[in-house]
């Protein structure tokens, strides 16, 4: 069984005795239904920065084990904010990320950057959980839904005043993603069942298939250590602006 496996099976072990205390008619009563338009991606693409930055926080991962001993998520948001990221991209999968829900309602208290929660949905009551807790945007993983899921957790979080960063890494979810309406579609370098990583992935899946994600904005996720690798997406963006290809960058974060 791979790590995105395990993942998965204990995601959707915890999210069924979680509902067993917390029913889906409490989030919703619970979730404040804001009339404001989702914030996150319009934050980013007023960002006036070169490079569109999407900080990102986390304790440990699969692949690299703990990256942060004294992991504190408010002076990390506040840091990040300082050095002018206009939006945070927060890990809450708690047995191999080390993140917790509670790290995105400490960051709140401290910063208003908008927030995108890095986790592996799989049920829709996760989607009004993450919404009672100040998520402006949530993360939907093509690889591990299916088409329809997608359909209906979009469209939930539409309902919820959400925006959605759908990731794929494989051909094979192409057809998943195909006449999604969604304005950002993310590409992720790294592949989730093998926890390799190609930098260049996202500009390749990018040109192959071309047509199916002409009308998408691209978000490349995952792997960028040096601005160099930074500087390389921003020239192959100048170099090809007649595709409509706006690139922003999930950058990881090396505390």
């Amino acid at each position: 069984m791979s790590v995105l496996e395990k993942i998965i099976q204990a995601k959707r072990r915890k999210i069924g005795i979680q509902k067993l205390s917390n029913s889906f008619t409490d989030h919703y009563i619970n979730v404040n239904a804001s009339t404001k338009a989702p914030r996150f991606f319009n934050e980013l693409s007023k960002c006036s920065n070169k490079y569109k930055i999407i900080a990102e926080m986390k304790k440990a991962s699969p692949s690299a084990g703990l990256l942060v001993k004294k992991y504190i998520p408010e002076d990390l948001a506040k840091e990040y904010e300082i050095k002018g990221f206009s939006n945070l991209s927060i890990l809450t999968e708690e047995d191999h990320f080390l993140g917790s829900m509670t790290h995105i309602s400490k960051v709140k208290k401290v910063t208003n950057l908008p927030v995108l929660q890095k986790d592996f949905i799989v049920d829709e009551w996760q989607i009004y959980q993450a919404k009672t807790i100040g998520v402006d945007c949530i993360l939907l993983i093509a690889e591990i839904l299916s088409k329809q899921e997608i359909i209906d957790f979009v469209h939930t979080a539409k309902i919820l005043k959400l925006d959605v960063l759908l990731e794929f890494h494989a051909e094979s979810e192409i057809g998943k993603i195909r006449d999604i309406d969604l304005d950002y579609i993310g590409i992720n370098n790294r592949n989730l069942n093998t926890l390799k990583t190609d930098i260049n992935h996202c500009l390749l899946m990018r040109d192959k298939f071309h047509n199916e994600l002409k009308n998408f904005k691209i978000i490349a996720e995952s792997g960028f250590k040096s601005t160099m690798e930074l500087e390389n997406y921003h020239s192959y963006q100048k170099k090809n602006l007649f595709l409509k290809i706006l690139l922003h960058i999930l950058l990881e974060s090396n505390y």
